[in-house]
This record gives C-alpha cells, sequence and structure tokens, in this order.
C-alpha cells in the first residue's frame, strides 16, 4: 500500500480494503442476457485479490439482484450500505439510475441498457453504448452485401424502454445507409406464439429480419419461421444472441451475430479471455461464459486501473476523474477498442455466423473491423441520462 495517509471518510474504504458491490438480474421469467455477470464480478475479485488487490488492499464484494423489476430497490440497497462503487453491473431495467447519481455512486458497469445510465454523469463502460451514438459498420457491411434484402428489413423488440429506444436509433442510423423498415413492431415480453408476426413479415416481402428481446424469445420466433417456411435472406441478431442456447436453435442456421468481444472460439489466441475463463472457472464453475460477462470482467479491470492510479487519494470524485481520463480500452485484447473516458460509442464490429449449431468467424477474417468515421451521433427521444441534481 502506497505510504501517507488515505481519506478516511471514503464510505467502503479502509487501509486494507474496497468495497465494492454488482447489481444485475439473477432470476427472471425468461433467461436474461445479464446471466453471469455477477459470478463474472466474483472472478474479477479472485483475480485481482490474488495479484495483491489494489495498493494492497483486498476487494471485498456484495452482489444485488435486481430480478428485472427491482433494480430501484437494489440500487438503494447499494446506496444505503457501505461500499465505495460498483462495478460490473448490468440490469434489463434500469429503474435506480437516477437514485445512484443522487446518492453520489460511482458505477463502472458491464454494459449500460438505458440512455439513464449510457449518458449518466457517474457511469462508465468499458464498451459505451451512448443511447444517441451508433457505428454504422455493420449496416453498411450488410448493405453492401445484401442490397435488395435491406429494402425489405424486419425489426422486432421487446416492449420496454431499453429496446425500443435501441430499436428507433437503429432504424435511424441504418436508414441513412440504405435500409428500408418495411416491418417495425413491438412484441410482448413474453409471447407464446410468433406465428401471426411472421405471416406479416411474409406478406410484407421481408428479406431481412433483426430482433431486440431475450435469447428465450427470439429462438421461439426463428422456430415459428421455420415451421412456416419462411427464409428470409438475413438474420441479424445482436450481442446478446452469442449463446450456446441460440446457436442451437431451430431455424438459426446462417443467422448472423454480432460481437464486440473476442470470439471464445479463439480462445488460444487470446491470452486475456484466458484469463477470464480461468477464474470464472474457478469461482463458477456450473456458469457459462457470456459476452457480457467477460463485458464484466473487463469493467472490473477498468476500475482497477483508475482506482490504482489514485494511491491513497481513493475519494469517489477522483475516481470519477481518473476514469474520465481514460481513452484507450480494450480489456488487454478481451474487446475490441474503446474510450470509455469520453463514453463514445466504438466504430468496431465482428460479424459471427450460425452454422452446424456454432458460432463461426464470419466477418472480418481476423480482429475487428474498424472505421472511427462509421460513428454518429442521432437526434431523437432516446431518453435523458441520469445527471446530478442542484
Amino acid at each position: 500500500m502506497p505510504e501517507g495517509a488515505y481519506p478516511e471518510d471514503t464510505k467502503g474504504v479502509t487501509a486494507e480494503t474496497i468495497k465494492i458491490g454488482v447489481i444485475s438480474d439473477k432470476a427472471g421469467p425468461v433467461k436474461l442476457p445479464t446471466v453471469g455477470i455477477e459470478e463474472s464480478t466474483e472472478a474479477f475479485v479472485a483475480f485481482c485479490n490474488s495479484l495483491g488487490g489494489i495498493n494492497g488492499r483486498t476487494l471485498e464484494l456484495t452482489t444485488y439482484d435486481s430480478m428485472i423489476g427491482a433494480h430501484a430497490e437494489a440500487t438503494k440497497k447499494a446506496c444505503n450500505d457501505d461500499i465505495f462503487a460498483l462495478v460490473g453491473s448490468g440490469s434489463v431495467l434500469e429503474t435506480g439510475a437516477q437514485q445512484m447519481v443522487d446518492c453520489k455512486l460511482v458505477e463502472v458497469g458491464a454494459y449500460s441498457a438505458s440512455a439513464a445510465k449510457s449518458l449518466s454523469d457517474r457511469v462508465y463502460t468499458p464498451v459505451p453504448g451512448p443511447a444517441n451514438q451508433y457505428g454504422t459498420g455493420p449496416c453498411e457491411y450488410l448493405a453492401e452485401k445484401h442490397p435488395e434484402a435491406v429494402k425489405k428489413a424486419a425489426i422486432l423488440y421487446g416492449d420496454i424502454p431499453a429496446a425500443s429506444n435501441r430499436a428507433k436509433l437503429i432504424i435511424q442510423a441504418c436508414e441513412e445507409v440504405g435500409f428500408e423498415y418495411t416491418y417495425d413492431k413491438v412484441t410482448p415480453i413474453i409471447t407464446n406464439d410468433f406465428g401471426p408476426f411472421v405471416s406479416e413479415m411474409e406478406s410484407e416481402g421481408v428479406e431481412y429480419v433483426s430482433a431486440i428481446s431475450a435469447v428465450s424469445e427470439t429462438t421461439k420466433l426463428l422456430l415459428s419461421m421455420s415451421d412456416q417456411g419462411f427464409e428470409p435472406e438475413v438474420i441479424d441478431l445482436g450481442q446478446q444472441y452469442y449463446d450456446p442456447e441460440l446457436a442451437a436453435a431451430t431455424g438459426a442456421e446462417g443467422a448472423l451475430v454480432l460481437t464486440n468481444t473476442a470470439p471464445f472460439e479463439e480462445v488460444d489466441d487470446v491470452p486475456a479471455l484466458q484469463v477470464y475463463l480461468k477464474w470464472l472457472e474457478e469461482v463458477a464453475p456450473d456458469v457459462e461464459p457470456t459476452s457480457l460477462g467477460v463485458q464484466a470482467f473487463s469493467a472490473g479491470l477498468l476500475f482497477a486501473e483508475a482506482a490504482a492510479s489514485l494511491g491513497n487519494d481513493l475519494t469517489r470524485e477522483n475516481l470519477l476523474k481518473a476514469l474520465s481520463e481514460i481513452h484507450e480500452w480494450d480489456g488487454g485484447g478481451l474487446h475490441y477498442p474503446t474510450d470509455p473516458g469520453a463514453n463514445d460509442a466504438s466504430g468496431c464490429f465482428l460479424y459471427l455466423r450460425v452454422q452446424g449449431g456454432e458460432f463461426v468467424r464470419e466477418f472480418p477474417d481476423e480482429g475487428f473491423e474498424c472505421d472511427p468515421d462509421s460513428v454518429k451521433t442521432y437526434e431523437g427521444d432516446f431518453g435523458e441520462g441520469a445527471k446530478e441534481q442542484g
């Protein structure tokens, strides 16, 4: 530990420890993309402590279950507990975003699903996804490869603000590079019968299908498409679908899936990914690794780098300043390069394709395809960020 006094009034910090918390959805009626985030943060804590902690201080982790609809309650608990910061967090409904800012917590999250979090004064993530920015690289790639299909595009999204706002942003961004959305539909959070939606897409002549929902819901959509013999030219799915359940689903063959993290299939070539998998296996051997889990681990590393730079001047406001000054980050190779300090979206992407029940690299041939100029800021009602009051 560095010599000198430390701020003894800093919540969650002692001479020997730093107490942090993680909020994530642990339970719910459908399989959630946040499953594994908590365990990935535990893996980071174990890894960090194995190296001596942060400037000699051991990390202690408190976990909170936001249970989809209980994010505000989980945040209230975190605000009242003796913790320094939230690290690795990620929930589907981020209803406690303003509450977290009001109690002056700092969050280095795995990801942010809402405008309230992604544009917040006190939230940083290793892979920023601000609600008003989008990198059009994937849209440009598909418009070039499938110029006619993207003019008959469909997008379906779950009936929650994070999904609908994301859909609005994607539609606006991709239409500027040649997409035409002829089918734009909100679906219930849990849908037992996608048949009517599939029939409507068929009647509209849809050739490109995208979805923003839980994996378990989209697998039902793909099954219904298969049952009805509906075979659009392109099925284009986001990062949350990089999941073995999706790859094994009936109707998923040939689907494209984005990832911003290094593919698990290439672990032999990515030492940082080997570290994540080793420590996840150490603390939670029954938990499958996920790309959002990788982001949670990277969030821990980002927190550690910022906190370590402060020595004994470990206060929340100093942590925010240190985070704001980190402008080059890839978690040691866990994901594409980002600028967390500026909270800017990345112009990088990587497409995988479902083939024979597995994920295989589609584009580019190696690494990530990156074009900083593809990132644009859009005007629209995507929601407001949680801000300091007064």
